[in-house]
């Protein structure tokens, strides 16, 4: 044997030796196999939702919401513009329409330089609208100015936040190592396809990929006169006793002074009802193992919920407590310390200003960590240079007010603002829950901050469960079918090209092995598209072989001795096996590029396939002729093809 065969020889007898390490777990099973052999490989091929089942879930996203933020940073860049001006406009962010601005003008003859600055910089941004009735409560003699974000440009931006969001939860799926989820757009819904997961699993996983993580600071209105009357009425409101809905009043005077402040708040505890099926749906609490009594079935409704409920409801009865355009009601979760005598815990109302003063799109990294003063876990947010400065603007502005923090619309913490914050880092207070819970929620809340927030909340419409009967069924009738295809293949071989037929079985089986290896590695899933791939490719590798075959034999035909015809029947063959691969790769590559789903699964396998087959005709092919040629040295004339 020359050199050159025998390190060739080596070498593919270290690649069978890796392969066979690589995919032992997943046909022998990882917990089959020694601890020692674990520690080199337990990695298994993964089966995708058609072979095993999985959750398949349809979210429902708030584009809206996406739009609306566009609104707010008009208001903060105008907010900063002005900020020196002595007749600096009010700026505003109604409700509706969705993106509105409304500036109000103490000074009138700024009407024209604002009109003109909002021309030039947000051009075909915003368009103009109809301004509503003047507020008795705004500057007298006032001017108004009102706008909404365009029609054309609000549908980019959902179509942005739309394509953003399926990245997003792909990358926080990714992050939990669940290999080859599907994630894809249908209309403005986005489709989640999780294979092989327990219930557990689920649940939590479901928990990540909702979360908005959507970071917001917004200012905290204390002693408004709106929370004041709202105060005053709760306190003897017997439906708001029937709800066990309380009105509290939280003082404090500033560090820096600047007299007391009072807030104003709510307060109700998570409790047990009979509703609607449409209101436990909404709720969140419906399933179907529920007992419908007189079209009602139980719900632990959440305290957010029932002020939520009330305050529409006084809403109606008296505009007088209709929460002004400008405004909102956040809500915060609390456990009450031990020293408190009710120890349940309850949610509670923050008078906020609607405008959001900065985003999680300020956060350049973000760290769990624990409280030096309580020792509960928190999330240290580090803001970027433009996110440390808007930060810091923001605390100098509100010195003696409280700024809230609130990710996923429910406010973390309202902390007193008594001084500028320079240092460009805020905390996140984890909620409720035992110690392991929130160090986990911190855990979880970094990973989602660190992969981006969704632009906008998502909801989910429906999640169903793939059963694993219909992965058996499918599993064995791809089990019969690829059987079949292979029989078929070493028949026509063998049958065809006798024992050099057995040298193509022998690179097919190679090519199959490193296929399943490359799997393995980088992750994949193997669907039922994936083994249609896997087939297809059994019948590339064949054909390429065959190629090769027959200009073996024109070779020994025109007199050729075998070794020569050997040679040129790969050397010559070579051109038309590259040129058939790289054309099924192009169509592979279109498929990769603009499918989704199954199609890409396919396409993935496909070019997998496409490089193994390269590798096993040209070289491992070779090798076996090799072999056998060496093996015989000078006593063959002919060869059996």
């Amino acid at each position: 044997m020359d050199r050159s065969l025998k390190w060739r020889s080596i070498g593919l007898v270290a690649i069978l030796l890796f392969c066979v390490v690589v995919v032992l777990p997943t046909f022998v099973g990882k917990t089959n196999l020694p601890r020692w052999f674990r520690a080199v490989s337990e990695d298994e091929i993964n089966l995708g939702l058609d072979l095993q089942g999985g959750l398949y879930i349809v979210y429902n996203i708030d584009l809206d919401k996406a739009v609306d933020d566009l609104g707010s940073q008009i208001k903060r860049d105008l907010d900063t513009k002005y900020a020196a001006d002595k007749d600096k406009p009010i700026v505003k962010t109604p409700a509706n329409p969705v993106g509105a601005v409304t500036i109000v003008l103490p000074n009138p003859a700024k009407r024209a330089e604002l009109e003109k600055l909002m021309s030039s910089d947000y051009g075909n941004t915003v368009t103009t609208r109809e301004c509503p009735a003047p507020d008795p409560r705004d500057p007298k003699g006032a001017a108004y100015l009102c706008y909404r974000v365009s029609s054309s440009y609000a549908d980019g931006i959902k179509a942005t936040a739309l394509a953003n969001a399926v990245n997003t939860i792909r990358e926080r799926i990714d992050e939990k190592g669940i290999a080859e989820p599907t994630v894809k757009e249908k209309g403005d819904d986005i489709i989640v396809e999780l294979p092989g997961l327990d219930e557990e699993s689920i649940s939590r996983v479901k928990d990540i990929i909702a979360r908005t993580a959507k970071l917001e600071f917004k200012v905290v209105d204390d002693g408004a006169k709106f929370m004041q009357d709202l105060y005053g009425h709760v306190d003897k409101d017997p439906d708001a006793k029937k709800e066990d809905i309380v009105a509290e009043v939280d003082q404090w005077t500033p560090e820096g002074g600047g007299g007391r402040h009072t807030d104003y708040y709510l307060i109700a505890r998570d409790r047990d009802e009979q509703v609607t099926v449409a209101d436990a749906k909404e709720y969140g609490c419906y399933n179907r193992n529920l007992e419908v009594v007189d079209g009602k079935v139980p719900c632990n409704v959440s305290g957010r919920r029932v002020i939520e409920r009330y305050l529409a409801a006084l809403a109606t009865k008296d505009p007088k407590f209709r929460v002004p355009d400008d405004r909102q009601i956040g809500f915060e979760f609390e456990e009450p310390g031990n020293e408190a005598e009710d120890q349940r815990p309850y949610w509670r109302t923050y008078y906020l200003d609607r405008a959001v003063r900065l985003t999680g799109s300020a956060v350049s990294d973000a760290q769990a960590s624990y409280d030096p003063n309580t020792n509960r876990p928190i999330v240290l947010v580090n803001f970027n240079s433009f996110g440390s400065r808007l930060f810091g603007d923001l605390t100098r502005e509100v010195v003696g007010k409280k700024v809230a923090t609130i990710l996923d619309d429910r406010v973390k913490s309202a902390p007193i603002i008594n001084g500028a914050i320079l240092g460009g880092r805020a905390s996140i207070t984890m909620g409720g829950g035992d110690q392991q819970r929130q160090e986990r929620d911190a855990a979880d809340l970094v990973g989602v901050l660190k992969t981006g927030s969704l632009p906008a909340p998502l909801k989910e419409a429906s999640s169903s469960q793939v059963g694993a009967s219909l992965g058996r069924d499918a599993i064995e009738k791809t089990q019969v079918s690829f059987t079949i295809g292979i029989l078929l293949v070493i028949t026509i071989m063998i049958g065809i090209y006798r024992w050099s037929g057995t040298i193509a079985i022998g690179a097919v089986i190679v090519n199959v092995l490193m296929m399943l290896t490359a799997m393995t590695i980088f992750g994949a899933t193997l669907t039922l598209p994936g083994i249609a791939a896997v087939v297809l490719t059994v019948g590339m590798a064949v054909d390429g072989n065959i190629l090769i075959y027959e200009r073996i034999r024109d070779e020994l035909l025109l007199g050729k001795s075998v070794r020569g015809a050997v040679d040129l029947g790969f050397s010559r063959a070579f051109s038309a096996i590259l040129d058939g691969q790289l054309t099924t790769a192009a169509a592979g590559w279109v498929l990769l590029q603009y499918g989704s789903g199954p199609i890409k699964g396919f396409a993935v396998m496909l070019l997998v396939g496409i490089g193994t087959t390269l590798f096993t005709n040209i070289w491992v092919s070779r090798l076996f002729f090799d072999w056998y040629i060496a093996k015989k040295k000078g006593q063959m004339a002919t060869i059996s093809i």
